[in-house]
């Protein structure tokens, strides 16, 4: 690798490492050193004139390799902007030679002030441009152009090879410039996923754990509220049942009655649990566990002591008495009508006394009935209220037991889930300490290759300016 156009191998290397495209072409435009002339002109101006004036010398429009001169077409009437310093910038970064000519507006009366205000942005925009002149008049531009290309063509290609080299020196520091204020602000793309995802993954160190015990203790309150008015329906309507059937009940049914509110509780039980299950099990899905059991059951409802024995108290006597005399006097009252017959009067005293025995049974015997049912319904009403509490108490103990369990395997989940996550940031830290160290190497070297090249401007001082 040779010095060519007051370039330094080393700072070739530099620039190959940072922007090898344009180092290429830089390359190629320094072998070339053709002698064209290329005109440039924005679009809404026309350079026809320009070229018309120039056909002797062949210019180009479109922009040739190793241009020898460029031609820069500017409009008297309107200031130059972004556009034509963009134009400029692209055509003549290689090239020595800028010719700055104005055309169109024929005589304006702003023309000369336009054109000193094109020069003074010229000269802000680059000190390569600090003497430059902004040509009015045809022949004075292409006086210029055959200046330019009278040079010794060595001469030409070795300035527009140093022009190329101050200008491609200067695009490789203003990237070096920005890749380095880039690491600086901590914009690298890979520092900023990693912070990116260090930041997730603190966010979501515990798994969750407080959003999901809070929705479990939540779901538990809702499940507590709906299974317990659950349970208080299956009980009132075992209550409803057993008093219809004991106000139906003949002595039979009242003495198979105890074993039929046997059937009514385990129903009951066993519709509350298949209850149970539903809610705890719609619990646990929400909880977002998998692998929790199911709760136990439990041991089935037992079934209720059957009643003591009535106690028959001095109010069955008293029915007998009551029965026996209102039995005589409706036995007298029936056989009234025969004791009027003086034979017959002697036989109606057996006729009343078997009457008001009957009378005397049928009411006791009645009495008896209504006594066992109210003594029945007292002993049902007494074994739902039983139920009620049983009934509850499972229904909490099982909602006890799903909580403890759920939670437990939260917290479970959680503690995995710490794990894991620090397991990753510490993963991370890892690799942001690498970057960083990484970052301070590339900077070194951002600073290195820039000073380098700096130098290398200072030894183009002549020609351009950093």
């Amino acid at each position: 690798m040779t010095e060519v156009g007051g370039f330094p191998p080393d700072a070739q290397r530099i620039v190959e490492r940072w922007n090898p495209d344009g180092l290429r072409g830089w390359r190629e435009d320094a072998r070339t050193g053709m002698r064209s002339v290329h005109v440039v002109a924005v679009r809404g101006i026309d350079p026809r004139p320009v070229l018309d004036a120039l056909a002797p010398f062949e210019p180009a429009i479109d922009a040739p390799d190793g241009a020898g001169v460029v031609v820069m077409v500017l409009d008297a009437a309107s200031v130059l902007g972004r556009d034509e310093l963009a134009a400029l910038d692209a055509a003549a970064h290689d090239v020595e030679r800028v010719v700055f000519v104005s055309t169109g507006a024929g005589e304006h009366p702003d023309r000369d002030s336009v054109r000193e205000r094109d020069e003074a942005l010229l000269r802000a925009h680059s000190i390569r441009f600090a003497d430059v002149r902004v040509l009015s008049s045809p022949d004075l531009m292409t006086a210029a152009v055959r200046e330019a290309l009278a040079e010794d063509p060595d001469t030409t290609a070795q300035r527009n090879a140093r022009r190329g080299a101050v200008s491609l020196v200067e695009r490789t520091c203003r990237q070096i410039t920005g890749t380095a204020r880039a690491l600086r602000d901590g914009s690298d793309e890979a520092a900023a996923a990693l912070r990116a995802r260090r930041t997730r993954l603190a966010m979501e160190r515990d798994g969750g754990r407080a959003e999901r015990l809070g929705r479990l203790r939540a779901d538990v309150q809702r499940a507590r509220v709906d299974l317990l008015h659950e349970a208080g329906g299956r009980v009132r309507a075992v209550s409803a049942t057993a008093r219809t059937e004991i106000d139906r009940a003949g002595r039979r049914e009242l003495q198979a009655f105890p074993e039929r509110m046997g059937h009514l509780a385990a129903a009951a039980t066993a519709e509350l649990d298949a209850a149970v299950e539903r809610h705890l099990g719609e619990l646990v899905r929400r909880a977002g566990v998998s692998d929790v059991p199911p709760a136990d059951a439990g041991r089935p409802a037992a079934a209720p002591s059957g009643p003591e024995p009535r106690h028959r108290g001095v109010e069955d006597g008293m029915m007998v008495v009551v029965g026996a005399s209102a039995g005589v006097g409706l036995g007298r009252l029936a056989v009234a009508p025969i004791s009027m017959v003086p034979a017959l009067d002697i036989a109606t005293i057996p006729i009343a006394l078997m009457l008001g025995g009957a009378a005397a049974w049928w009411l006791a015997r009645s009495r008896r009935l209504v006594a066992d049912r109210a003594h029945l319904r007292q002993w049902a009403s007494d074994t739902t209220a039983q139920l009620r509490a049983e009934l509850e108490q499972r229904v909490l103990g099982r909602i006890l037991e799903t909580e403890a369990a759920v939670g437990a395997r939260i917290v479970a989940d959680s503690r995995a889930a710490t794990v894991t996550v620090d397991e990753e940031l510490a993963a991370l830290d890892v690799e942001a300490r690498r970057l960083a160290t990484e970052r301070s190497g590339r900077l070194a070297s951002c600073e290195r290759d820039h000073a380098v090249l700096l130098r290398v401007l200072e030894g183009f001082s002549g020609l351009a300016g950093h």
